[in-house]
């Protein structure tokens, strides 16, 4: 088959899980002997086309990068004209609404449409209620912000769902959400990852090491997990952070202003070699985000390598961990929860070994990319022979 994917953001464009599943993903439809062409935003650094792993990538102007356009919809249509004149495109991979303005030549062309979604209209919503500023000054964003999720909703996911051949969730969380124009064609392919080699028994040092990984923004809430190691100072805790975002410098703010500097250590955007050095080190992984995710593949890596994990019960993760027996929960954005949930890991080894192995066998048992990546192009495939 020739798989054209179309995706707001790659690996190149940032650091982040949305990112990382549609870069494994065009690996293994190349690896299983398939064509790939990407199509996606324009890069920072001018670049227009890249040669990687077996595929090819096109980045496309008038862009802002990781932003769908009118614009860039139409840039798009064009070159999914010219790229199927020169070798024709079986089937369209779609990370969420990127194939938008594809819809008409694809329903002309016989060429079916495959939609991941990552989220919904309610799950969007929610995260930015949960982390909207609520001052007087910033009053108009609690009206602007909900009425342009509303018109997205009804001017690209609904005509989506309607044109699409398949919709694919990342996680069981979402499928109450897809029931209008999609019942039929939801299937639910939860997010994988190469799972890492076992390591043993993970460091002892007299630190605790903390993680937080992924793109810095503020729905993330990283900036709770900085006030609470500033905050806790009866226990000789350090805190990493991995990403960068557009939260980065005030992150690093928030740490000043907490004289927390000792004690945090910002790293920016790491190598996977370095990432895995981050993993192998660290003793708690933190995710006390606020965002109603479909499913965080940061949340499975720190699990994958056996890191007991304190996340918020909230989308996605919720679907994954089983509080106090391959995790701890804690309410979103809780600083006393964060806290408590900390001196209880920081305090106890016997219980972080215990949670440490049961993350592991949860990841092994349900999160293999070699199991996402078959069941994606089952579904591709299926939709190519449909009569």
């Amino acid at each position: 088959m020739h798989i054209l994917v179309m995706s707001r953001s790659t690996l190149s464009h940032g650091f982040g899980g949305f990112e990382r599943q549609c870069e494994d993903l065009c690996e293994g439809f190349v690896k299983a002997g398939h064509k790939v062409t990407v199509l996606t935003t324009s890069r920072h650094d001018g670049v227009e086309i890249e040669e990687t792993s077996g595929y090819t990538v096109r980045f496309l102007s008038p862009s802002t990068p990781m932003k769908l356009s009118r614009a860039w919809f139409n840039r798009a249509l064009d070159e999914i004209q010219e790229i199927h004149a020169e070798d024709p495109i079986d089937v369209i991979h779609s990370n969420e609404f990127a194939a938008k303005g594809a819809m008409a030549w694809a329903r002309k062309n016989r060429v079916p449409i495959a939609v991941v979604c990552h989220g919904s209209l309610r799950t969007e919503l929610l995260s930015f209620l949960s982390a909207a500023d609520m001052r007087p000054r910033y009053w108009h964003w609690l009206i602007l912000t909900p009425l342009h999720l509303l018109r997205r909703c009804l001017l690209w996911e609904m005509p989506m769902r309607r044109s699409a051949k398949s919709i694919i969730l990342v996680s069981p969380t979402l499928a109450r959400d897809f029931r209008l124009f999609s019942r039929e064609k939801v299937k639910v392919i939860e997010n994988g990852i190469a799972l890492p080699e076992k390591t043993g028994n993970r460091r002892k040092g007299e630190d605790i090491r903390l993680l937080c990984t992924g793109r810095a923004d503020k729905q993330k809430g990283i900036q709770t997990a900085i006030k609470a190691v500033a905050e806790i100072d009866d226990m000789d805790l350090h805190l990493d952070i991995i990403g960068t975002g557009p939260y980065f410098d005030d992150l690093n703010i928030i740490c000043k202003d907490l004289g927390a500097e000792d004690k945090v250590t910002f790293h920016g955007r790491v190598d996977d070699e370095e990432l895995n050095r981050a993993y192998s080190s660290a003793d708690i992984y933190l995710i006390p985000t606020t965002r109603y995710e479909g499913l965080p593949l940061a949340l499975l890596e720190a699990m994958s390598h056996g890191i007991p994990t304190i996340s918020s019960d909230i989308g996605g993760n919720s679907d994954v961990i089983t509080h106090e027996h391959d995790g701890l929960f804690i309410k979103p954005g809780n600083l006393e929860d964060l806290k408590a949930s900390i001196r209880r890991l920081g305090s106890n080894l016997e219980e972080r070994k215990r949670i440490s192995e049961a993350a592991r066998a949860t990841t092994e048992r349900r999160f293999d990319k070699e199991r996402m990546i078959a069941q994606t192009l089952q579904t591709l495939e299926s939709l190519v022979n449909m009569p």
